[in-house]
């Protein structure tokens, strides 16, 4: 048997405040219920004072409104919380004997508990769950464990043993009965404060005209003492949340050594992006009635071409992520430890992973290899997921040749020419007066395209973008965005309310590579405009880049007008009078006047033809071909609503790929200047 880790003392100090804040919670979560049911009590008490001839009516509706309110105290604070597992698949050791094998060794080797039951998931995750209630703050519930296939897709066997020991280690925690307990605190002061659509509609169940605005007044009342309490125990939560995350880390550096755990933190983000992407991806073809059978052969292949891209080595059939890839971009000094944060970051994971540097044997075989029948639970959680979308007729299955032409093209479509070095992956083309850059000096000081693109140049564009990027946060740390009290700056520690006088001294360096990285752009503008002289097509050239810059500037307006919308619509979700409705609904409609003339204007030009589909274009027009009337007292319209909400979707979706999409058209342009 293994020999767990001992705590450290950072940790056992975080679980004592943390116990010490649990405990006043649960004090002023008990006191709160104690007030609600006297004053219950109360008004049950008053009522039956008042059941006589002269004011039976009135006791009687008082006595009523103390039953409700009780009903609703009751359910309010005793209501279960059970994690939905609509799209989950329960397992057994007679199902998957080798995959509980697994499960089994690593239990004995911690000396911990197995899960109660153990669930697959169709996505990239591996977590410890509880289903939780009041009675769960003095008897903890028992630990599920979840496994996403998309997670299993993306390891081999000795990263999945990794990923299990650090879940298990979670187990081994509950030593201190302290994860349990803090797990289900916080699932408590989530579905008393932040569940608002279980509060709405628990609301709606008492909708009795006069009894709801004594409803929401007392549940107003007590979500407002408990957001109090929430601020005591929240921060002293997410410390001792980070302490745990590296204990565990640890437990399963001793069960699965530093390798496997280095090498699936490194992948995680490949295995999670690509999988989103096609979750994305099946989500705009749902309107052409298109899924497939099984998800899973796509999500690898998605996986591998994009860890290709980037120059990622396939080593046992899975793509070695190194962090110089991951960091290929990244030129920020800046380092702020994120006190809210739950977990830490994943290059904090991996440092204290390669400072044990503890050595185990490694099985490089795939995860998939631990489980049985794998086709058909792969097809069975695909057809799960694929649950979620709604399909107007019987959808038709895109194989995974299909899939593999269409996600080639796709990815042709919005990547940019190797020969460019990835010099444009972090930058915008800085913005300059097309008509006036040729007056003075028409003479680039590059001669040849290989003078460009160079080593040094991409540096001092990453150097660049990463200094303005340190300094937009740390101009957040000044304005108190970011709550911090002190931060690291090129390996300098300064305090919070240092900020701004590193910001003052930034900014001159940063206004010298600004020049820098401008003239480099001009400069290769007049290299480009050259080439399209020598052949004729200035002209075109000239267009490109004029239709690169106004798209830019639109973006900005349009990214604006996209979170007017959204912000016009919140009050639907609140309750309101029928007149706070109506005043609402017109200030909605002074900004669709704008979002309606942007709409029709990109219709209309050229460039987006090939960034609407068909049957998105009919969407857009059907939205746009009448004056949609959203409240009809005394219910919202909502048809008209969600045709409002699929377009303000769609216009987010089309505006904020045009950027992009002009800079692929026009460096493309560029090549082929060269390329003749």
């Amino acid at each position: 048997m293994q020999r767990i880790p001992d705590y450290s003392d950072l940790y056992i100090n975080q679980a004592r405040k943390a116990v010490f804040s649990i405990m006043v919670f649960i004090l002023i979560y008990l006191l709160i219920l104690l007030l609600s049911i006297s004053f219950v009590a109360l008004i049950l008490y008053t009522a039956f004072l008042l059941l006589k001839p002269s004011t039976v009516l009135f006791g009687l509706f008082l006595g009523f409104i103390g039953i409700v309110l009780l009903i609703f105290i009751i359910q309010f604070f005793f209501r279960k919380h059970t994690i939905d597992r609509s799209l989950w698949k329960e397992i057994s050791k007679d199902e998957q004997p080798r995959l509980f094998e697994l499960i089994e060794s690593i239990a004995s080797e911690i000396d911990t508990d197995l899960p109660q039951r153990v669930y697959l998931s169709p996505g990239v995750e591996a977590s410890v769950f509880y289903d939780s209630n009041f009675w769960n703050l003095f008897f903890p519930s028992k630990e599920n464990l979840v496994i996403g296939l998309g997670l299993i897709n993306s390891t081999s066997e000795s990263e999945l043993k990794s990923i299990f020991a650090h879940e298990f280690g979670h187990f081994a925690q509950r030593g201190l009965k302290i994860f349990s307990y803090v797990y289900i605190e916080n699932q408590i002061i989530y579905k008393m404060l932040i569940d608002d659509e279980y509060y709405f509609s628990l609301i709606s169940k008492y909708n009795k005209g006069f009894f709801i605005w004594i409803i929401i007044g007392y549940a107003k009342f007590i979500k407002w003492i408990l957001r109090k309490a929430y601020e005591i125990v929240h921060l002293n939560y997410m410390s001792l949340s980070r302490e745990m995350e590296y204990h565990a880390d640890e437990i399963s550096a001793y069960i699965s050594g530093t390798i496997p755990n280095v090498t699936s933190l490194l992948r995680y983000e490949l295995a999670s992006s690509t999988y989103n992407y096609l979750g994305e991806f099946y989500f705009n073809l749902a309107s052409e009635n298109i899924k497939t059978n099984n998800i899973y052969p796509q999500h690898y292949y998605a996986m591998i071409s994009s860890a290709r891209e980037y120059g990622a080595e396939i080593e046992n059939n899975l793509p070695i992520i190194t962090k110089k890839i991951i960091n290929r971009f990244n030129r920020s000094k800046l380092v702020i430890r994120d006190q809210w944060a739950s977990h830490p970051s994943i290059p904090d994971r991996i440092a204290r992973f390669e400072n044990f540097n503890i050595e185990v044997p490694v099985s490089n075989n795939l995860a998939w290899d631990l489980i049985n029948n794998r086709e058909s639970v792969q097809m069975e959680l695909t057809n799960k997921l694929f649950k979620m979308f709604n399909y107007s007729e019987e959808p038709k299955n895109l194989s995974l040749q299909e899939f593999r032409e269409r996600y080639d093209k796709e990815l042709a479509r919005y990547k940019f020419d190797k020969r460019y070095n990835y010099f444009y992956n972090t930058k915008d083309i800085s913005e300059f007066d097309i008509d006036k850059v040729m007056e003075n000096d028409s003479k680039s000081i590059f001669s040849d395209f290989q003078e460009i693109y160079t080593s040094e140049n991409v540096e001092l564009v990453l150097k660049f973008t990463g200094l303005g990027n340190d300094i937009k946060m740390l101009e957040s740390i000044e304005r108190k965005e970011i709550s911090t009290d002190s931060f690291e700056y090129d390996g300098e520690k300064y305090h919070a309310k240092e900020s701004k006088g590193l910001i003052d001294k930034l900014m001159q360096e940063h206004k010298d590579l600004f020049d820098a990285v401008r003239n480099l752009d001009l400069n290769i503008y007049k290299f480009f405009f050259s080439k399209a002289y020598k052949v004729g097509l200035q002209d075109e050239f000239k267009k490109k880049y004029k239709m690169y810059f106004d798209i830019l500037k639109k973006d900005k307006e349009n990214l604006q007008l996209y979170l007017d919308m959204i912000m016009s619509m919140q009050f639907m979700i609140q309750f309101r009078s029928y007149d706070n409705i109506k005043k609402h609904i017109a200030a909605l409609k002074k900004k669709e006047t704008l979002f309606r003339e942007r709409f029709e204007s990109i219709l209309k030009n050229d460039f987006y033809e090939t960034l609407i589909e068909n049957d998105k274009r009919e969407k857009i027009e059907k939205y746009l071909s009448k004056d949609w009337i959203y409240f009809k007292q005394p219910d919202y319209d909502s048809e008209a609503l969600s045709m409002l909400e699929e377009s303000i979707y769609l216009f987010y979706s089309i505006c904020s790929r045009a950027p992009f999409a002009a800079l692929v058209d026009l460096l493309d342009f560029q090549i082929s200047l060269i390329d003749e």
